[in-house]
């Protein structure tokens, strides 16, 4: 079973037709719900999905609805940001110069030795050094 970590930047794209990547994260996310594979989850991909929805127009209820469904997932983990992990974070964030909630979406992909799936091009190159990190399409091309 394949173990995944998936940035928030793939749930938004999902969620809005006319944003960069909708469909290769439609793709992405219906492979998701059919194969189930084991998801770990940062607790921040909720607070960071109904944020950026909202931010872009999305209603309140629906946007806190959509994030809310993401930790519904089949096989999904949510893992809390605790000082475990907010220091694994910080010390990512400090290494390999990301911003603060990249590194803690590739802190919890590094603890669970799960692939990284984002859009992120920052993400995809910079945690290439810790995990295997993969575009939707990228991962989708792999199954």
């Amino acid at each position: 079973m394949r173990l995944i970590t998936v940035d928030s930047t793939v749930f938004v794209s999902a969620a809005r037709p006319t944003e960069p990547g909708f469909q290769e994260s439609t793709t992405f996310l219906t492979w998701v719900r059919q194969e189930q594979p084991r998801l770990f989850l940062p607790t921040l991909v909720l607070v960071e999905t109904a944020a950026a929805l909202s931010r872009t127009g999305s209603r309140e209820d629906i946007s806190h609805q959509y994030a809310w469904s993401i930790g519904q997932l089949p096989n999904t983990v949510l893992v809390a940001l605790d000082e475990s992990l907010a220091r694994q974070a910080a010390a990512f964030g400090a290494r390999h110069k990301l911003r603060g909630a990249d590194a803690v979406f590739l802190a919890t992909a590094s603890i669970f030795a799960a692939e990284l799936v984002t859009l992120d091009k920052e993400q995809l190159e910079r945690g290439a050094r810790v995990v295997q990190t993969l575009t939707p399409a990228g991962f989708v091309a792999t199954t």
